[in-house]
């Protein structure tokens, strides 16, 4: 228990670390390139942070190949799906306040991704970390 709540913890500490350096390369970037590439860039720069840091820090798997990469993104475009599912149910469905409509987002996909990263992504050695 103590080993998952570790990881958690790392985990959640990582997407903490990716989401403020999403907005940081976008507020560097948009105003010379635009909104939605300087979003992108964001978010690519970051997503591989985040495969790099969950591969040889959270979970230890340090196996970075084809499928554990196709795995990865396959989460983070699931989880990208059921957020944007969620929100669109939350708006027009159950007339959530538009202001918490992000933190009931995380709330659903942070345990989800975490899931699915530590018995999929990362699966074959996330047993054998120590926090």
């Amino acid at each position: 228990m103590k080993q998952n709540l570790g990881q958690l913890i790392k985990f959640c500490t990582i997407g903490g670390i990716n989401t403020f350096l999403t907005y940081l390369i976008y507020l560097l970037l948009y105003q010379s390139t635009g909104n939605t590439f300087a979003m992108a860039s964001g978010y690519g720069i970051t997503s591989l942070l985040g495969l790099l840091f969950n591969d040889h820090w959270v979970f230890k798997a340090d196996s970075p190949n084809f499928w554990l990469v196709l795995r990865f993104y396959a989460t983070y475009g699931l989880t990208w799906l059921l957020s944007v599912g969620l929100t669109f149910i939350a708006s027009n469905w159950w007339n959530f306040q538009a202001e918490l409509i992000p933190l009931f987002c995380l709330l659903i996909t942070t345990p989800t991704n975490f899931l699915l990263s530590k018995f999929w992504v990362f699966k074959k050695s996330s047993k054998t970390i120590q926090a």
